[in-house]
């Protein structure tokens, strides 16, 4: 269960608290908050993170838009759980693992973790990493080598996401594969599926920027989506496809762009009421494979090593480091977001030489 034990005490017990630190609080669609909330202090089972970055995801943004993300967010929680810090006794730098699982339900027993009937997660029912500090259960810790910077650590979640996306997509060196957007997931996704051997990487992506990136970060071949045909796509016998940007039109494509006797995954989150027409015919006649891919079991620590390696590479994934105060601007600002992963940390600026 990479690395992960059954549980010794329930997650949201009351812990004893000392001191104020400054945290982003999401009450409900549009309403964040800044403000000062008590720092929880740790027991034998739970672990305090001094918080260095936090990146946004597009599930803080559905949140925020009053949308559910992996579970329903419990109004007043801290957001955030791409994040990265430092244990706040010993300094040891470390990535929180978001979800938490019993151990001891019907899921869990059957390995199922992602399942847990239990499950908590940091940042969305529990506070997050859009403040100065953060307790999780030191299951969720993983320690992050010396080398590896705490922006670069702070890419663990979202890499290890991708990780279980491209495992279950089965990417292998025969592969050809087509990504559909070329933002912060759909670059990771690029990276990991050439580091699993596919013999044939492409993106489709609206952006020139972001098209010129995948290409710097060993894409193959990259095509401009508002400009090359469904048609043309699925001409070039991509066999597996994975969608990355939660676009709507972009999941159309996706599927209608994988080769025969492909497999579609669904990877980019949509809204929570979008429906695809499907003709089941079509399926038949394509005999394609369709699958979608959920949180990050037993990822974790392999995705820590896999940037810590360089497999993954972060720095030019990076768009902009922001403080919290800054945080309800770019979450209502989509403009903002598009540009590549926007990283807060609590005072706008984190010192890794203290």
């Amino acid at each position: 269960m990479d690395r992960h034990r059954c549980p010794e005490a329930p997650y949201g017990i009351q812990l004893k608290r000392g001191g104020f630190m400054k945290a982003a609080v999401l009450y409900k669609k549009h309403d964040i908050r800044i403000e000062e909330l008590p720092v929880p202090t740790e027991d034998k089972n739970h672990l305090l993170v001094k918080v260095a970055y936090c990146g946004i995801c597009g599930t803080d943004v559905h949140l925020y838009e009053g949308d559910e993300g992996s579970v329903k967010l419990v109004p007043g929680t801290v957001p955030g759980h791409e994040l990265s810090g430092t244990l706040a006794k010993t300094g040891e730098k470390v990535v929180v693992d978001p979800n938490y699982y019993c151990g001891k339900c019907t899921a869990c027993l059957k390995g199922k973790f992602h399942y847990c009937e239990n499950i908590f997660n940091t940042g969305v029912t529990e506070n997050g990493g859009f403040a100065e500090y953060v307790i999780a259960h030191k299951s969720q810790i993983h320690k992050v080598p010396e080398h590896v910077s705490l922006k670069s650590a702070s890419f663990a979640e979202p890499v290890s996401c991708c990780l279980h996306g491209a495992e279950l997509t089965d990417i292998n060196p025969e592969d050809r594969v087509l990504i559909t957007g070329a933002g912060t997931i759909g670059l990771i996704m690029l990276q990991i599926c050439r580091s699993m051997g596919a013999s044939f990487t492409a993106v489709s992506e609206p952006v020139e920027s972001k098209r010129r990136k995948a290409l710097s970060l060993g894409a193959d071949s990259v095509f401009d989506s508002t400009k090359i045909q469904d048609t043309d796509l699925h001409k070039c016998n991509f066999n597996k496809v994975i969608e990355c940007s939660g676009n709507h039109k972009a999941v159309e494509t996706a599927i209608a762009a994988c080769a025969d006797t492909g497999t579609v995954m669904l990877f980019g989150l949509t809204k929570p009421d979008f429906a695809l027409t499907i003709k089941p015919f079509d399926l038949f006649k394509r005999e394609l494979t369709i699958k979608a891919s959920y949180i990050n079991p037993g990822t974790m620590s392999r995705a820590v090593d896999m940037i810590s390696n360089g497999t993954v590479k972060t720095a030019a994934l990076i768009a902009e480091v922001i403080g919290i105060e800054e945080l309800p601007e770019y979450l209502g600002d989509n403009g903002k977001l598009v540009q590549g992963k926007i990283l807060v940390t609590p005072n706008g600026v984190f010192d890794e030489t203290k």
